[in-house]
């Protein structure tokens, strides 16, 4: 019974572990972006789905660590924070979707480009 219980908790941090990693990725996608004034690839949409197979990863470690476990509800916080975090920074570019470059302006706002609009 011991032996199953550590097996789950084994793999509850292993599946914790990727979600923290798909966040960092998450990060990491688009910090370029944000850094300095430019035109950039508009990766905004990979960070999104990064950050919902993260939020998948987590509820699938809380549901392997088990309701009552406090380091996988402690997790999760975590998790949750960092998520929070990443798209409390990611909206701004978000109303650009549909688009495959974001110019980012001095001020710090985000304007959408196509570049296909800008050949002549």
């Amino acid at each position: 019974m011991t032996t199953a219980r550590a097996a789950r908790g084994c793999a509850a941090a292993a599946v914790f572990a990727c979600a923290g990693f798909a966040v960092l990725l998450g990060f990491g996608s688009t910090v370029e972006m944000e850094s300095f004034p430019g035109l950039r690839e508009n990766l905004a949409p990979v960070a999104v789905y990064l950050l919902v197979f993260a939020a998948l990863l987590a509820a699938g470690g809380l549901a392997l660590a088990g309701r009552r476990s406090y380091a996988g509800r402690g997790a999760v916080v975590v998790l949750g924070v960092l998520m929070a975090v990443r798209i409390w920074t990611l909206a701004p570019m978000l109303h650009c979707w549909s688009h495959d470059s974001v110019g980012r302006n001095d001020d710090g706002s985000y304007h959408c480009v196509n570049r296909g609009d800008m050949l002549p």
